[in-house]
């Protein structure tokens, strides 16, 4: 497989021709718009903003979500 096929950044890390990078703030519910359409992304990132790629006819997600555990060693 390709990068191409995995990512929407080409190897040198620009976008295709036509994308379009846009953000949007998570609702409480886990949803965001896009086109006046909702889309369920995670509860986990409700509040954050994360980033979408558009290119063709793909709406892709782009979000890291920060981890932060702590266990009882015994």
């Amino acid at each position: 497989m390709n990068a191409s096929a995995e990512s929407p950044i080409s190897g040198n890390g620009v976008l295709p021709e036509g994308a379009s990078i846009l953000s949007r703030k998570v609702a409480r519910s886990g949803h965001i718009s896009y086109e006046g359409r909702p889309y369920f992304i995670s509860k986990a990132l409700a509040g954050r903003y994360i980033r979408l790629v558009v290119v063709d006819d793909r709406l892709i997600v782009d979000a890291s979500i920060p981890l932060h555990k702590e266990y009882t060693l015994s």
